[in-house]
């Protein structure tokens, strides 16, 4: 049953990853997808989903900022995919959402564990329409505890 859900959801994600025209509603079902394959460590989705120009930008409760390219995502999903890491919550709280005819932004906050330890986190994902279909060039996130 996982397995075919995962297929199905894969099918439709990718069609709704092709589509040219998105308006906002449609844009955060897209953002809902991706938490979920994300989350889950479905790293064929991952590569297709994230822009190969992708910056991701986290600031901690500190302050210090942290980067990660594509290659470094692809490297930590899978790290998480050979330790058999349960997946991630995927609860999340839509803010906004915007969407023109080639890029989209959604701003949202995730709860979410990370080394043992709980933290609300506010993000801002963009998506650009490259290469015929919808990719996150950017995403940043901030502690918002």
């Amino acid at each position: 049953m996982l397995v075919s859900r995962h297929r199905y959801c894969y099918i439709r994600v990718h069609s709704i990853l092709k589509k040219l025209k998105m308006n906002s509603e449609q844009l955060i079902e897209l953002t809902k997808e991706l938490i979920y394959h994300a989350t889950h460590f479905d790293l064929p989705y991952v590569k297709e989903a994230y822009a190969d120009k992708l910056l991701v930008v986290n600031l901690d409760e500190k302050g210090v900022v942290d980067t990660m390219n594509k290659e470094q995502l692809v490297a930590f999903i899978q790290q998480n995919v050979d330790s058999n890491i349960k997946p991630f919550s995927t609860k999340t709280e839509f803010h906004y959402a915007v969407c023109d005819e080639s890029m989209g932004m959604v701003v949202m906050t995730r709860e979410l564990e990370f080394n043992g330890k709980w933290s609300r986190k506010f993000f801002t994902v963009i998506w650009e329409y490259l290469s015929g279909r919808w990719q996150i060039a950017k995403e940043s996130s901030i502690v918002r505890n």
